[in-house]
């Protein structure tokens, strides 16, 4: 049987006029996020709010959850007012960390992207820096194309991916501090936390996009190998 992973979209405001017809939401994914799965021969599961069902429901199943990148927590969910948030969102990232806690408590392996780690270090109580350039002393530009990590000693993200690599970065936030149970296992030249990791190897969470880059695939090759054993 093919793996089944489970993976979380972005979701787009539609405007005041469309609402009335469509709904206030419209749910879409970048192809990049499927060829990354389907390097791995899994079979994508679009995990989408509504219905009659639980989050423990909608993940029945599923062997592994991608959380997907997408746009900025609103700061009250971590304890802060805005300094620096763009457009800040509420309802997608509620939805979506229930998603996780649920995954948690079932045990699933979690690869977790760019917004997909903010969250998972939000519901683990973590905060964020809100804006990056104006945090962050001799901060690098994290916002439009690539640059340089730094891999943990001893990390499984060092095991996968070697000392450094190159990575495609699209943010301007990033978590503040790991959360408890969770290591570091990769940063930016300018000190920003780029990738972490839970304690019981379960959570896997990076502030790049592997789907872009070459990164992806030994990062998929090693989500496939955490399902598998869990499936």
């Amino acid at each position: 049987m093919k793996l089944r992973i489970g993976i979380t979209m972005f979701w787009e405001a539609n405007s005041i006029e469309r609402t009335t017809v469509y709904g206030p939401w419209r749910y879409t994914l970048n192809q990049c996020y499927l060829r990354l799965l389907n390097g791995m021969g899994a079979v994508p599961v679009g995990l989408l709010p509504g219905g009659d069902c639980t989050s423990s429901e909608r993940l029945t199943g599923v062997h592994g959850l991608l959380m997907t990148g997408g746009g900025d927590p609103a700061p009250e969910l971590y304890g802060r007012t805005d300094q620096g948030s763009h457009d800040p969102e509420t309802s997608r990232p509620l939805w979506e960390m229930e998603l996780y806690r649920e995954a948690r408590l079932a045990g699933i392996p979690i690869l977790a992207i760019c917004l997909g780690m903010q969250l998972v270090a939000i519901a683990e109580g973590a905060a964020l820096i809100q804006h990056i350039p104006a945090s962050v002393e001799g901060a690098i530009d994290h916002q439009s194309g690539m640059h340089l990590v730094s891999l943990s000693p001893g990390s499984r993200l060092r095991g996968i991916l070697g000392v450094e690599a190159m990575v495609h970065s699209s943010h301007h936030q990033a978590i503040e501090s790991v959360p408890a149970g969770f290591a570091w296992t990769a940063c930016s030249p300018d000190g920003v936390i780029e990738a972490i990791e839970s304690t019981d190897t379960l959570v896997t969470a990076v502030q790049w996009h592997p789907e872009r880059d070459s990164t992806g695939p030994a990062l998929a090759g090693g989500f496939a190998r955490a399902a598998r054993e869990r499936r």
